[in-house]
């Protein structure tokens, strides 16, 4: 047993001499360290950790909110579809051609002629409604309006009836007629008025003349036959008087009577005039209405001065569908640039005006053309049906990229862009977490 041991402890005093022999160099650096880093080793360690701080402050960290972009002008392209399904029957303009406001540039085809179309509006829009008495009518009568046809015979067939009404006058032998009545009863009553002057003088006297005889009979001068003849006299008088009377009220009733026939003609004459002006004026207004809605769904017309451009190859008698897109316009007017984003619900209340906005554009690689720099402007208050925010981008330098390169502007520009929300430095971040661990904590 004594042996064991004696060969345990000889075999460990053997071990132990190989490691410190096979360490030695290892031994010299632990036992004689370098006497700089002695001396220095604790200053390289504080400047490193103030570097380190003085690179946190410097260096930032932004957050960014990603979208979609679209660039375009304050103006923007107008997009021209078809509003129903027909064929082209004819095309005014080429492609890239510089156009003007409520230019013709395709008419499509439909049961109309489009060029009475054009002229029949083009005489409706010259008539104001005070002027519809000088429409021409002829002019218009063997235009083929097609879908139109029937808006265009009830408005002449009105215009006609008015124009008919004025010249006929149906009410005029009414009025000619009661005029002549109150000038006969006008002359009858003058006759009645002088019969009445005599009879009242004739009434004055017989009324004396019996007067005189009743004193004369009651003193017993006259016999009482001659009293009755005087009375009979007087009698007959005042009867006269009366019926004059009598005649004058009647003519007057009568002419009452004819005043009132006149005036109901004259409300009636009045009354059908503006029926019939009203209708004329409706169905004018109805015409209208119609050749607008001809315009809409036939007529391709510019609504702004610009270069129209074609969506697509057209020609003469091909079929396009309603909702496809025919032309653009980009219009003259393209100095003001803004962009347009959809920006999720995520983080929008981040958002303010005045936050920076990088846009990188498809049609220019940033790596080689660089970053075009916008600034919010404003934010939609409510979002759209699919949740997301719109937000309107200003261009202060317009397209002018980090590389100092303008871009060229053409009907509108795709891309991404990124709102620089909270430009924090590195160090303001790492408090912010320490900030939110201790939140959670407590």
């Amino acid at each position: 047993m004594m042996e064991i041991i004696e060969f345990y402890f000889y075999m460990k005093k053997d071990v132990l001499d190989t490691i410190e022999l096979r360490s030695e160099s290892v031994q010299d650096i632990l036992t004689q360290p370098p006497h700089w880093m002695i001396r220095w080793g604790n200053t390289i360690i504080f400047l490193i950790l103030v570097m380190i701080l003085i690179m946190s402050y410097m260096i930032r960290y932004p957050e960014f909110i990603p979208a979609p972009i679209v660039v375009t002008s304050q103006n923007p392209p107008e997009k021209l579809e078809a509003r129903t399904n027909s064929k082209i029957e004819k095309i005014f303009i080429k492609d890239h051609q510089h156009v003007k406001k409520n230019d013709v540039l395709m008419v499509m085809q439909s049961t109309a002629n489009y060029k009475d179309i054009l002229e029949l509006k083009k005489l409706v829009d010259s008539i104001t409604p005070d002027q519809l008495a000088s429409f021409p009518l002829s002019k218009a009568s063997n235009f083929k309006l097609g879908e139109l046809q029937g808006d265009y015979n009830n408005f002449a067939k009105a215009f006609q009836d008015e124009a008919l009404f004025t010249r006929l006058q149906p009410y005029a032998p009414e009025n000619l007629a009661a005029n002549q009545s109150l000038s006969e009863y006008r002359v009858r009553i003058a006759t009645l008025k002088q019969q009445k002057s005599l009879e009242q003088a004739k009434y004055e006297i017989t009324k004396k003349n019996y007067q005189r005889s009743q004193e004369l009979f009651n003193q017993g001068v006259i016999a009482a036959v001659e009293l009755e003849n005087e009375k009979i006299k007087f009698l007959q008088a005042q009867q006269n008087l009366e019926n004059i009377n009598i005649s004058l009220s009647q003519i007057e009733e009568g002419i009452s009577n004819v005043n009132k026939t006149k005036s109901g003609t004259a409300i009636n004459t009045e009354k059908d005039k503006i029926t019939y002006s009203s209708q004329t004026l409706q169905l004018f207004e109805q015409l209208r209405k119609s050749l607008k809605e001809w315009e809409q769904n036939y007529l391709i017309i510019s609504n702004t001065d610009g270069e129209a451009s074609f969506q697509q190859f057209f020609g003469e008698n091909q079929f396009v569908k309603a909702g496809d897109a025919i032309l653009s316009i980009l219009p003259d007017n393209k100095e003001n640039l803004v962009g347009r984003m959809a920006v999720p619900a995520a983080n929008s209340g981040k958002i303010i005006a005045g936050e920076k906005v990088l846009i990188k554009l498809d049609n220019y690689r940033h790596q080689e053309y660089g970053i075009v720099e916008g600034k919010v402007q404003n934010i939609s208050l409510s979002p759209d049906k699919d949740g997301n925010y719109y937000v309107d981008i200003a261009l202060p330098k317009g397209l002018k990229t980090s590389y100092n390169k303008t871009l060229t502007f053409d009907k509108e520009l795709k891309g991404s862009a990124e709102i620089v929300t909270q430009d924090l430095r590195l160090i303001e971040r790492f408090f912010y977490q320490i900030r939110k661990l201790l939140g959670y904590q407590s």
